[in-house]
């Protein structure tokens, strides 16, 4: 993995939450993971621990295995820096990557539940 010098004008990120990541710079590996339960409900009452990973299959489903690397053609400055003029990002979220340079291996993996509690579904 090459160790490149990188230059960034601007960068104007305006969210960046959940697990997700921003680098700048070559990296070897990224392995960002989430695990959400996302409950909406109708009504004022709020009532915690209801709901626990536990209960739902796709929390406990092991990851498929990896796909083989690609090799496609392409051309790469080796020792030169990074110029960047500017970057906008309005958000990167539940596992997501920004990165300005290099990265040899990403293992990223998101599980979300949605769960809608509706007052006429009670």
């Amino acid at each position: 993995m090459y160790n490149r010098m990188v230059y960034v004008d601007e960068i104007d990120i305006t969210s960046a939450l959940i697990s997700s990541h921003f680098s700048i710079g070559d990296v070897h590996r990224a392995s960002p993971w989430s695990k959400v339960l996302a409950v909406q409900k109708e009504g004022s009452e709020f009532v915690s621990d209801t709901f626990n990973f536990e209960d739902f299959p796709i929390f406990s489903l092991q990851p498929t295995s990896p796909l083989p690397p690609i090799t496609i053609s392409s051309f790469h400055y080796q020792n030169q820096a990074i110029y960047v003029n500017d970057i906008h990002v309005t958000g990167v979220s539940t596992s997501g990557i920004v990165q300005v340079g290099g990265i040899e291996h990403i293992d990223s993996i998101s599980r979300t539940k949605h769960i809608r509690v509706l007052s006429d579904e009670q």
